[in-house]
């Protein structure tokens, strides 16, 4: 079968492209890179669905590329050729960034502009008077380019790529969309990329696609269970969903980057608050930080500067519209930091979603996502191409209907995708109890909403005005952290170490916080002493039934 899968050499592209493509470590396409770019090159219109994690940017982009590439052979003209439409900044970045690496060697010949950041209009006017050949962009920031008469598309568009389709109409884009293809030409080329097919991208297949080649691969959402364990652990209380995450960030027993999913900005900074209370460092990801801040924390995260980062996804973020005009309306009456915070919400935000989130070891659902589809995208950030991933979801009784849509949706034609019960003996986990509710003791609603403004007020300081100097100083952007504590609840030193007398005896060979016997081992051989003494734990300890999330 190897052997007959279709190369990147024989796909026809220029030599250019297969350059950056070989610096790029890819040895061959993916399966929706395999089947898409030959098709988009005889110039077929796509609808292509493909788990996360798949490939599909290249899919699109090198088809783009190499279009472009070919028409510069006879028009040199330079003009806006391509359009790509995402739903979030952050992806916009991302496409960006991959474009310019798929370009690395013909950078002149096919230049690219993302212009979904928050960046004054006039900043972007003069980019895309240079008429970059690829714009990439959020469908509302394109339409105000349009309206300000800084792009024209009618004339020179050839493709549009719409990303994340099935997204863009739950952001709001929907009226941004149908104003947009008013604005293009008759005939052009386009691709629908998206992980699920809803009602939103049949919708959308309807108004941008003309007798599209529909490729549905890889049967179930999510990768096999050799791939990707997913599990669910039955909260009876509140409390037992912190005293589970206590349990498995203290102890250890979750190892590599890991995405914890919560359900609202409240939460995220109730959960980070309660974490610092154990001297347990970790990011927050919302729509509320900076569009820069954001990037800069994807950034970091994937180059390993964090182990946790604590995010809300674009459910937390439900008719933003709405919101955004009432607090307008209560603004103008009365400036208050209430209403800003409200008005703070980007809806054009989304972690869940679009991201690219790398190696990505364990995702947990601390709270349940509210669909189908957002667990799919939420799970779907780890397992990505050919790496193992683990999943966690916690889920209380009021959720039990949720879990079971999910099984259900999950399950089709392989049982074997459910989620199994992550079996552990509970009663070896509540000599924890007391500490976490004396923890949570500290994290008052009162220290949550300082937190909040805290963390707000840090990140407009980073991201604005330290934005010039990082601009200069790019090394020095590495020294800026945004897993430092917030400190606004009550520390209690106490806390920070684990007792042995509380450590459940099936744990104690595998799990050694901080105790004399690290600190006497650290004397002794301070080079890498921990990493080889817990390798060597690890493979003795059986707990939670012989599942660790590792």
């Amino acid at each position: 079968m190897a052997a007959d899968k279709l190369q990147f050499h024989e796909m026809g592209l220029d030599d250019r492209l297969l350059k950056a493509i070989a610096d790029l470590g890819w040895a061959e396409p993916t399966l929706i890179q395999e089947k898409a770019i030959p098709l988009a090159l005889e110039g077929k219109d796509l609808l292509a669905r493909a788990r996360t994690g798949s490939g599909k940017t290249a899919a699109y982009a090198v088809p783009v590329i190499q279009r472009i590439l070919t028409s510069k052979q006879t028009v040199r003209e330079q003009a806006v050729r391509a359009l790509v439409l995402v739903p979030t900044k952050e992806l916009g970045q991302q496409v960006q960034a991959m474009i310019r690496q798929l370009t690395a060697y013909c950078a002149r010949d096919v230049q690219v502009a993302d212009i979904s950041g928050k960046t004054e209009l006039s900043a972007q006017r003069p980019i895309l008077m240079e008429k970059p050949d690829i714009v990439v962009g959020t469908p509302s920031r394109v339409q105000v380019h349009i309206a300000a008469q800084n792009l024209v598309l009618h004339s020179s568009l050839e493709m549009l790529v719409i990303d994340e389709a099935d997204l863009l109409f739950s952001f709001g884009f929907e009226t941004d969309l149908k104003n947009l293809v008013c604005h293009l030409p008759k005939i052009y080329q386009a691709f629908l990329m998206s992980a699920t097919f809803s009602d939103d991208v049949q919708a959308l297949k309807e108004l941008v696609l003309h007798n599209p080649v529909t490729l549905k691969l890889q049967g179930s959402y999510l990768p096999e269970s050799s791939q990707l364990q997913q599990y669910s652990v039955k909260c009876e209380e509140e409390d037992d969903k912190f005293l589970l995450i206590y349990t498995l960030l203290k102890l250890g027993l979750v190892q590599g980057k890991t995405l914890i999913f919560v359900g609202s900005l409240d939460r995220c900074y109730r959960l980070k608050l309660f974490l610092e209370q154990f001297s347990i460092p970790a990011c927050v990801l919302n729509s509320e930080l900076p569009v820069h801040s954001r990037c800069h924390i994807i950034s970091q995260f994937n180059h390993g500067f964090y182990d946790y980062i604590i995010a809300t996804d674009e459910q937390g973020l439900e008719q933003p519209a709405s919101t955004s005009q009432s607090a307008e309306a209560k603004g103008k009456r009365k400036k208050k930091s209430s209403a800003k915070s409200r008005t703070g919400k980007d809806k054009e935000y989304g972690v869940s979603r679009g991201v690219d989130f790398q190696n990505v070891v364990n995702v947990i659902n601390f709270d349940f996502p509210t669909s189908v589809e957002s667990y799919i995208h939420r799970v779907g950030r780890t397992a990505r191409a050919d790496n193992r991933g683990t999943a966690l979801t916690f889920v209380s009784h009021s959720e039990l209907t949720l879990l079971e849509d999910v099984e259900n949706a999950l399950a089709g034609e392989n049982a074997d995708c459910v989620l199994k019960p992550y079996g552990f003996k509970k009663e070896e986990i509540e000599g924890f109890r007391y500490r976490c509710r004396d923890a949570m003791r500290s994290v008052t609603k009162q220290a949550v909403k300082e937190a909040r403004l805290k963390e707000i007020k840090q990140e407009l300081l980073n991201s604005e005005k330290l934005k010039t100097y990082f601009e200069d100083n790019p090394r020095d952007l590495q020294l800026l952290r945004h897993d430092k504590d917030l400190h606004p609840a009550i520390i209690k030193p106490h806390l920070k170490n684990v007792p042995d007398y509380l450590i459940p005896p099936t744990l104690k060979n595998m799990v050694n916080p901080l105790t004399r016997r690290k600190k006497k081992r650290l004397r002794h051989n301070p080079k890498g002493a921990v990493k080889t003494a817990f390798k060597v734990r690890q493979k003795s300890a059986n707990f939670l039934k012989n599942r660790s999330l590792m």
